[in-house]
């Protein structure tokens, strides 16, 4: 077992005091080695400052926020899939030894497997030296651990300092904007690669439009617009996604953050003319009514980022996602119930009222609504010269945790496995803060492929209107 704890300088002086405690006074020789002896401790025992560490990482993975809702079921993954042999070094990271430890003996008795080599480590988001212990441990930190605007940006730091990877689950855009302008440079310096984002928000949408992206260059062509359209699901929703969103609104200083579609883009960059839409639409290739999501407030600035990143189009190329209906009134009766939730969910004096109505942090959905969801994405692209691409992403998982825990585990994974394969890839970027299609790319889709998840693009007709 390792843990990564603090310890008080102060109270292992007074120990050392006590050395001589009961004998006789000591000559002024013994006195002086007796404070050489205290001072070499007191050295030791300080707090260490926030630099990199040395030691090379002797882990593949860190699930730091282990025993929350999602770090439950990523660890589980990791322990069903490859913890049972030597293919990863991985650990679970949290606050609570016990809590870890019941965790440990939980995935034991459910697989019956020995998980004594599941290393344990003991860190806090607010003790930046536990921090610090176990991003220099590893190659790749996963955070499940939010809200990530209260929270996340310790953890973000420490794994920048100390050159570990890290991915996260957040649909947090300030926070996720914030990471950038702070560390987006270190880390292109560094070779860190500090990617948000790679649960159900937002790979789906930002991995199925690289497809339809790589499909277009196959074809000699350039995207104009890209849309998904979220077909048939099921799933449920945690405590903690709520909360999230909740505490976005609730914080002024987070409320006066920019979240247009362009808030993921340097300040000063070149920006296009895309825009949010919130009313009923009719996609002619995929021949539907399409209604407002509500994630698309987050998807649609990650895939605008990687345009930025990877320039799809820049200014010119535009992305959408709406929630695929089958009829005009379908379609305006979501449009008018998103409204109604947007609306709520901005008035922080009703939150203690929602807070009654929907699962609390920590929880979330019942382990069969998971075990039976799945999802369905349809991707249209339409090129410069009007010629369709259509595209295909989906799951045999819920969307928000079985399924959002999987497509994490891979994405993390890929930069501890996959590393030679990624820095070999002309078009994945080698360090900074990016998103799933710049950090991981086709090396990424080929994981997700590996683990059952479908990610194709074909071309179609020329009609797109």
């Amino acid at each position: 077992r390792r843990r990564s704890s603090r310890r008080s300088s102060s109270s292992s002086a007074s120990k050392v005091s006590d050395w001589y405690t009961g004998h006789d006074p000591p000559d002024r020789d013994s006195l002086f080695c007796h404070y050489c002896i205290q001072g070499s401790f007191l050295l030791l025992l300080q707090e260490p400052s926030h630099t990199t560490h040395n030691m090379p990482p002797t882990l593949d993975v860190v699930v730091f926020g282990a025993t929350g809702f999602t770090g439950r079921l990523v660890a589980e993954h990791l322990f069903k899939s490859y913890g049972q042999g030597n293919n990863v070094r991985w650990a679970m990271a949290g606050r609570s030894i016990d809590k870890l430890e019941s965790l440990r003996t939980e995935l034991a008795s459910k697989y019956s497997a020995d998980a004594s080599s599941v290393d344990i480590l003991v860190a806090d988001a607010y003790d930046r030296p536990s921090l610090d212990a176990i991003a220099s441990s590893t190659k790749v930190l996963i955070s499940t651990a939010g809200p990530f605007a209260i929270s996340g940006a310790p953890v973000v730091d420490a794994c920048v300092s100390n050159g570990c990877d890290y991915v996260d689950i957040t649909g947090e855009v300030p926070f996720t904007a914030a990471m950038a302008a702070k560390h987006h440079d270190a880390c292109k310096d560094k070779g860190v690669k500090v990617i948000h984002c790679c649960g159900y928000d937002s790979v789906p949408s930002d991995i199925g439009t690289l497809a339809i992206v790589r499909r277009a260059k196959e074809l000699g062509k350039s995207l104009s617009h890209v849309t998904t359209i979220v077909g048939d699901s099921k799933g449920g929703v945690s405590g903690g996604t709520i909360a999230s969103g909740m505490n976005l609104m609730a914080d002024p200083e987070l409320r006066k953050a920019d979240m247009s579609m362009y808030a993921y883009i340097p300040a000063g960059e070149t920006k296009g003319h895309a825009r949010d839409l919130w009313s009923p639409q009719y996609c002619n290739p995929a021949q539907r009514w399409l209604a407002p999501f509500v994630m698309a407030a987050v998807n649609t600035r990650v895939v605008q980022r990687s345009n930025y990143l990877l320039n799809y189009g820049k200014e010119n190329f535009t992305y959408a996602e709406h929630l695929g209906t089958t009829s005009w009134w379908m379609a305006a009766t979501v449009s008018a119930a998103t409204a109604l939730i947007g609306l709520v969910i901005r008035q922080p004096w009703l939150h203690p009222i929602v807070k009654r109505m929907v699962p609390k942090q920590g929880e979330g959905p019942s382990r069969e609504t998971m075990m039976n969801g799945y999802y369905n994405h349809q991707l249209v692209g339409v090129c410069d010269d009007g010629d369709i691409i259509m595209g295909t992403f989906s799951d045999r998982r819920d969307p928000g945790y079985w399924g959002t825990s999987r497509l994490l585990l891979e994405a993390a994974l890929c930069l501890a496995l996959d590393r030679k394969a990624l820095d070999a890839c002309p078009e994945v970027l080698k360090g900074g803060v990016l998103t799933p299609a710049a950090g991981l790319g086709v090396v990424y889709m080929q994981r997700l492929a590996k683990a059952g998840v479908v990610c194709l693009s074909e071309s179609g007709t020329k009609s797109s209107k």
